[in-house]
């Protein structure tokens, strides 16, 4: 189990630091999201997939959207001006566009009834989120 999280969460975030490296700090929520996004992927019950599926929709939204989900924890606490990714990160209407689809894919995410499914979601998100970072 601790290989297969291991294995998963570098083949996340070694991309990630690439893209990090250059997105810079503004990009710092977009950034958590994927990495909870990885973990989601490499979840082995399905309420931890969807635990993290919570967290990346708490760092692309702002505290007062009903899509916040204040029973559960919020990475992105403090990060950007509090706004979310959305309205913290996204600087062109294309990656507005990708955010927006990324929240919708990890709200799937948290309704995934199999594990399967829910990976199926995180792994969609994953490619969602690194286009936002570009």
């Amino acid at each position: 189990m601790f290989a297969k999280l291991f294995c998963v969460t570098l083949l996340v975030l070694l991309p990630l630091s690439t893209i990090a490296a250059t997105a810079g700090p503004q990009h710092i929520q977009t950034t958590t999201a994927s990495i909870h996004t990885g973990m989601a992927m490499a979840a082995d019950t399905l309420p931890i997939a969807k635990s993290h599926f919570h967290h990346v929709i708490n760092c692309l939204v702002d505290r007062d959207s009903k899509l916040f989900d204040v029973h559960s924890d919020n990475p992105c606490d403090g990060m950007g001006r509090d706004g979310g990714a959305l309205r913290d990160e996204a600087q062109t209407e294309a990656q507005k566009k990708e955010l927006q689809h990324a929240l919708n894919i990890a709200q799937r995410g948290a309704r995934a009834t199999t594990l399967e499914m829910a990976h199926v979601y995180a792994e969609w998100l994953a490619e969602i989120l690194q286009r936002a970072l570009v």
